[in-house]
């Protein structure tokens, strides 16, 4: 029974990602973000020459933070809303919403990584390579990855078009300032001062934060040596590149997970 159905699982699988590329080719808004991302490529040329090797990684830094994160994110919320009209064919398909969802979010992921390299390239065109450079643009194909699956999962469960942007934009917005102004505003309690781990551990499980101290971390060689951080930063800052693409692989998985029920709830109504 297995012989027969893995084939007919994984032929749903291409032919789900298939057509989520083909049907991108006519979405507006995908090329409106490889334009995007592009132009936060091109902003590391504005360093004078000396100074591009070093600055480049700060430049994608920023851009990542304000403009291809939220951008990552409404393209995966127009990815969901373009699917309408197919849950109730979904109904009919032997294979159920499963093949066709990992196809969907493979081809989407595909996508906005391959997209994130356009911020590295004009870079090393200008002989801006290094392992900054590299730690930065992996870490934005992450961050785009989380954030279209992100996105994915809010279309799938707020059907409306106006509310779907509003919600997506409260949640970006919400991730970027949201934690680091809670934990400004609690810096000073007596109860977070006396447990710092806690404090940190809300840093390292947001991964705009996370991804913005990594860039810290790897490219200023910074740390939390001169400060009363507790034992977790010291391990945070040993591991950082490690913790951050295992958060981007534990962040994306949920996403995933948040999609598939969205689509179990939409075809249940």
């Amino acid at each position: 029974m297995n012989e027969h159905s893995f084939p007919s699982v994984t032929v749903v699988i291409g032919a789900a990602a298939r057509r989520e590329i083909l049907s991108h080719r006519l979405n507006r808004f995908l090329y409106a973000h490889f334009l995007l991302v592009l132009l936060a490529g091109l902003l590391p040329l504005l360093t004078p020459d000396d100074a591009l090797v070093r600055g480049a990684a700060w430049w994608l830094l920023h851009a990542v933070l304000y403009t291809v994160s939220l951008s990552a994110l409404l393209l995966g919320l127009v990815s969901a809303h373009a699917e309408k009209e197919e849950f109730t064919w979904l109904l009919g398909q032997p294979s159920g919403m499963g093949p066709w969802l990992m196809g969907k979010i493979a081809a989407l992921t595909g996508l906005v990584t391959a997209a994130s390299a356009l911020l590295a390239l004009p870079s090393i065109f200008a002989g801006g390579a290094s392992r900054d450079l590299l730690i930065a643009s992996v870490g934005a194909a992450g961050v785009s990855a989380v954030g279209a699956a992100a996105g994915l999962a809010l279309g799938f469960w707020i059907r409306d078009p106006v509310r779907g942007l509003v919600a997506a934009v409260a949640i970006w917005f919400g991730v970027l300032f949201g934690t680091d102004l809670l934990l400004l505003a609690s810096a000073g309690v007596p109860a977070v001062r006396d447990h710092p781990d806690l404090w940190v551990a809300a840093l390292m499980t947001n991964p705009l934060d996370a991804y913005r101290i990594t860039v810290l971390f790897t490219v200023e060689r910074a740390a939390f040596s001169g400060i009363e951080a507790g034992r977790l930063a010291g391990w945070w800052v040993a591991h950082a590149i490690p913790w951050f693409a295992s958060l981007c692989v534990f962040w994306f998985f949920t996403a995933a997970g948040v999609a598939w029920l969205g689509c179990r709830r939409r075809l249940d109504n």
